[in-house]
């Protein structure tokens, strides 16, 4: 997405009304694009947590179990989570790609683009979905991980954004074209109100 900024500062974009009905952003988003009969993804989160040295957030798992790492609007694609990290992405015999190897790149992209006006350090990002334009969708591992922040990468010009809204709720609002998540308004999944997707 292209952002009217050309410059290397970071906008900073606050969820609204959190305790409304939409607060549930999984169940907004099961309404707008039912899952698939056998699109959910089995993880080992005991193995997976471990390896990464985190709980992921509870949303991200319930969407996980109903979709898996599908690809929506063939533009944004959520991740699965392994066992690979960013620290063992690079060991002998680990597999190409996956949530590791892009958090990685998304570290390498943070310490390269050296982003102002978000508190926060690379090794705290994890990508959780990966766009066709390149742009990349983060959490930031601040506090509990249902409060995680999520951080977009916006290629075009090199910027960061925050949106103080969990994942589900940050894709629901895209989907709905809210005001306060315009940055992706030149994206394919805005004002989406029946989105198609793909399961792997």
């Amino acid at each position: 997405m292209e952002n009217k900024s050309r410059s290397n500062e970071v906008a900073t974009a606050h969820g609204k009304d959190r305790d409304l009905s939409h607060r549930n952003g999984l169940a907004a988003l099961v309404e707008m694009m039912p899952p698939h009969p056998t699109g959910g993804s089995e993880v080992d989160w005991g193995e997976v947590e471990s390896a990464w040295q985190l709980r992921f957030p509870p949303d991200y798992k319930k969407f996980l179990k109903r979709y898996g790492g599908l690809t929506i609007e063939s533009y944004l694609q959520v991740i699965v989570p392994t066992t690979i990290t960013p620290e063992t992405c690079d060991e002998p015999g680990a597999p190409l790609g996956g949530m590791g190897f892009i958090t990685a790149d998304t570290r390498a992209i943070w310490n390269e683009t050296e982003p102002t006006g978000i508190d926060g350090q690379a090794d705290e990002l994890v990508t959780w979905a990966a766009a066709s334009s390149a742009d990349l969708f983060c959490w930031l591992t601040h506090g509990q991980p249902e409060e995680w922040p999520v951080i977009v990468f916006s290629h075009g010009d090199d910027t960061w954004t925050r949106f103080d809204l969990n994942m589900t709720e940050f894709l629901f609002r895209v989907l709905q074209a809210e005001p306060d998540v315009e940055l992706m308004a030149d994206s394919p999944l805005w004002n989406r109100q029946r989105p198609s997707y793909v399961s792997p």
